[in-house]
């Protein structure tokens, strides 16, 4: 396939369905374990009408949030019937969630994968029981995947990483410097892909010491922990590297709750960079807390994968990796053309 580098027109019917807030769509996903965005009261279709079923793990960090609400955009424009799950990290209660949704009569079964090992064998039951299985936002290493949409979460690690070199550089003449590495949560491909990113980078610089590496979890208050833990030890850190922008919020309460907040620019200050661009992460880099961030934009990329769903129905063969871009963002360039062209999805809704 031919990746895609760059957002798809939206019909005004999306884009008003746009404007749908964060807190309302987690309110309708945890509202019931399996909840349909057509006006139906079983699991079965509707005549001939394409049924979709989403399998989540998450609805804490506001980036899955955003996966739904361009599903359910998608759906809208599309005419398909959504099926939604949140499995709340538990791999085996998503193993269950994607056969109830093969089940309830979704032909289409979008995954996006706590653990990309853990959840094989139920994507590979799907398959035979005859759903085609897509990953969202995610890789899953099974050949039963029809197709993913996902960014490179190696080039993003990468991409974060340098943020890290760039700044010891301009702080200290050279690439030198004490960082902070906090990873994502174990087993996920996205973690382990963002992980090796920074690795390859970082590993380019010997003057370059990463005094701690932590697991933060993709999550605010595990990083919050974990980070003031390190303060203690390394009061002297000169940046921290984190997985998502959830973490980078933690690193920065963290940084602030020890004393040690210094606005971007400043002599003392630490830098902190994350990944995804929720509102917190867009409102910390414009108040000059947070440096930097690759984002996504989970509600373009979810309607992409509702559009290439579409054209599977045409009989539009559409398999392997579609890789979605990510775009770097900090307070120097928010509200250049090219930000602005990409698109901040934690402004669009509010």
């Amino acid at each position: 396939m031919t990746p895609v580098y760059g957002p798809r027109p939206r019909s005004a019917r999306s884009s008003r369905h746009l404007r749908t807030t964060l807190a309302g769509v987690a309110a309708l996903a945890l509202a019931a374990t399996v909840t349909a965005c057509a006006d139906t009261s079983s699991g079965g279709s509707d005549g001939d009408q394409v049924i979709v079923g989403y399998s989540g793990y998450t609805l804490a960090n506001p980036y899955f949030a955003g996966l739904i609400q361009g599903l359910e955009n998608g759906a809208e424009e599309h005419g398909f019937q959504l099926l939604q799950t949140n499995s709340n990290g538990d791999n085996d209660v998503q193993s269950s969630d994607i056969q109830n949704l093969v089940t309830k009569g979704a032909t289409y079964i979008v995954v996006s994968p706590a653990d990309a090992q853990a959840i094989v064998p139920a994507v590979n039951a799907a398959k035979q029981s005859g759903a085609t299985v897509i990953a969202i936002s995610d890789t899953i290493d099974s050949p039963d995947v029809q197709f993913t949409v996902a960014m490179d979460h190696v080039k993003i690690g990468e991409q974060s990483a340098q943020g890290v070199v760039d700044f010891l550089t301009a702080k200290n003449g050279k690439p030198e410097g004490r960082v902070v590495d906090i990873q994502g949560i174990a087993g996920s491909s996205a973690a382990i892909d963002r992980e090796k990113g920074f690795q390859n980078i970082v590993s380019q610089y010997p003057g370059i010491e990463v005094v701690a590496t932590q697991d933060g979890g993709f999550d605010t208050d595990t990083t919050f922990r974990v980070m003031s833990n390190v303060l203690q030890a390394h009061p002297d850190v000169e940046a921290v590297f984190t997985s998502n922008d959830s973490e980078a919020q933690g690193a920065t309460k963290a940084i602030e709750a020890a004393g040690l907040l210094r606005q971007v620019g400043e002599a003392g200050h630490i830098f902190v960079t994350g990944n995804d661009a929720p509102a917190p992460a867009v409102a910390d880099i414009r108040a000059g807390r947070q440096d930097m961030t690759v984002a996504s934009n989970p509600i373009r990329l979810s309607e992409l994968v509702m559009d290439k769903i579409a054209e599977l129905e045409t009989g539009t063969d559409v398999s392997g990796f579609i890789e979605w871009p990510g775009q770097v963002i900090t307070k120097d360039n928010i509200d250049s053309g090219e930000v602005k062209e990409y698109g901040i999805w934690a402004d669009e809704v509010g």
